[in-house]
């Protein structure tokens, strides 16, 4: 309780004080909480625009190539990489004398804010593999089937035990089907669907 000083003021008692401390701490602790989900849900939501816009680069792409899946070539599918194609739709450049690295200041549509790639796969979004030198004409089912996912090798991903993809949302991967929309899945649910989802031209 208060209590009055020999010189007229109010002073606080031991345990108010630490009553003061113990409330400050709690609110500290849900302050911090609360930022930390608030940054998760900010990561997710830039980690899927990202996606519509390479989404929206693809198609853009595939207009201008006679439908042409940027995925072209043979296993490893990085010479060049799926993305060097898509660059210029989406305002980045690729690095002067490279085929595989983006330039600063464009990268960031290529990366999943929540994952941290190491320096020699910037890129943190790779395509089903089973694309490669398709015609996005010949996709069966585009609002079921994915093109990109987030990954942990920027060349290609494999549905066979869900090689090389990366789930950094929560444990969930940040997943952009063909039609342009994109779902967070959890590992789980990826598994459920990856038979038929990694499939593009299966009806």
């Amino acid at each position: 309780m208060f209590q009055l000083s020999r010189k007229g003021a109010f002073a606080f008692s031991l345990i108010e004080i630490l009553v003061a401390i113990a409330i400050v701490g709690v609110l500290a602790t849900l302050a911090v909480n609360w930022l930390g989900a608030s940054s998760a849900k900010s990561k997710e939501v830039k980690c899927l625009n990202n996606l519509k816009q390479l989404g929206a680069a693809t198609q853009l792409y595939c207009a201008e190539n006679s439908g042409a899946l940027p995925l072209r070539g043979s296993a490893p599918y990085n010479s060049p990489p799926w993305y060097q194609p898509l660059v210029s739709y989406v305002s980045a450049n690729m690095k002067a004398g490279s085929q595989i690295a983006i330039e600063t200041a464009g990268i960031k549509t290529f990366q999943c804010p929540a994952y941290k790639a190491p320096p020699a796969r910037d890129v943190t979004y790779a395509p089903d593999v089973k694309c490669a030198n398709l015609s996005m004409l010949s996709i069966s089912q585009p609002s079921k089937k994915i093109w990109l996912v987030t990954s942990t090798e920027s060349y290609s991903v494999n549905s066979s035990g869900l090689q090389r993809i990366n789930f950094p949302h929560n444990q969930r991967a940040a997943v952009l089907f063909f039609d342009g929309h994109t779902e967070l899945l959890s590992r789980t649910d990826l598994a459920a669907i990856a038979s038929y989802a990694f499939n593009p031209t299966s009806p």
